[in-house]
């Protein structure tokens, strides 16, 4: 499966699947945007919505920053930084 970019919000994000170890904080904090499939690899949610913050912060408690997060608006990459 390939490392595919969501928008949500203000935000594209993209998990790098060859970087995801399953820890699933991403889902503890924002469940109604990320979710393990079925190979316990962590992805986004399409139809998902969220605040901009708990996005971040999901993204953030990544223990291995396999979450990349773009701001749409700057199109700079917010994390990691």
């Amino acid at each position: 499966m390939e490392n595919k970019e969501i928008q949500i919000g203000k935000y594209k994000i993209k998990v790098l699947r060859e970087a995801c170890i399953s820890a699933a904080s991403c889902v503890a904090v924002s469940p109604s945007v990320f979710k393990l499939d079925d190979k316990s690899k962590a992805v986004v949610i399409e139809e998902g919505t969220d605040e901009a913050e708990n996005i971040l912060m999901a993204a953030q408690s990544c223990p291995t920053k396999a979450i990349v997060v773009t701001d749409t608006e700057t199109g700079k990459q917010v994390w990691p930084d």
